[in-house]
């Protein structure tokens, strides 16, 4: 039981970094306006921690931002190239993370208990989280590297903005179940 506590505190920050990452790496505009990533743009998660500007978005595909930020094409292509190399090893660290639990999953249903391969294997663990980390790190601070003070502070602004907005609509609540529907024949349809 206590495995299973173990490999959600590590890996749930970074899956929910790649589940709230749009895999689309071309830009899309639709006929109901441009898509920024996820929606609502930008988020809480627990304790109030917002996530930085442009983290969860690509703010770089939105006509009305990348006029607002006046964004140079040299400068949405570096940004989206980054984006897609960090989605990439997230991927790659995720599995990495993975395989390490399930490894340790496997060491902790042996009838005989190694010790010395369940630290080795700790340790595999820890360092495939770490590495998550500092992926999400980068993902972080790359916009940050890319954009001018100027520009980040008024994207800083956007985003805050956008927030806003997106807190102060209403929101409708989805169904939590769906019921199914089922095509079974009447006595009367039977042959």
């Amino acid at each position: 039981m206590k495995l299973a506590y173990l490999a959600t505190a590590v890996l749930v920050f970074p899956l929910m970094v790649a589940a709230q990452t749009n895999v689309t790496v071309a830009p899309r505009i639709n006929s109901s306006g441009p898509s920024t990533g996820i929606t609502p743009p930008g988020f809480s998660l627990p304790s109030g921690f917002n996530p930085a500007a442009g983290l969860f978005d690509e703010f770089w595909n939105d006509p009305a931002c990348t006029a607002e930020l006046h964004l140079t094409d040299a400068q949405r292509k570096q940004l989206q190239d980054a984006t897609l190399t960090q989605r990439l090893a997230l991927i790659d660290g995720g599995a990495d993370a993975l395989k390490a639990f399930t490894r340790l999953a496997a060491l902790m249903e042996a009838d005989q208990l190694d010790d010395a391969a369940y630290r080795q294997q700790v340790n595999n663990l820890a360092t495939a989280t770490g590495k998550l980390v500092q992926d999400v790190g980068e993902m972080a601070v790359s916009p940050r590297r890319v954009l001018t003070l100027e520009q980040w502070k008024k994207l800083q602004t956007w985003q805050r903005a956008k927030r806003t907005a997106a807190s102060a609509a209403p929101r409708t609540a989805a169904p939590l179940h769906q019921p199914a529907t089922h095509n079974t024949p009447t006595a009367g349809d039977r042959p």
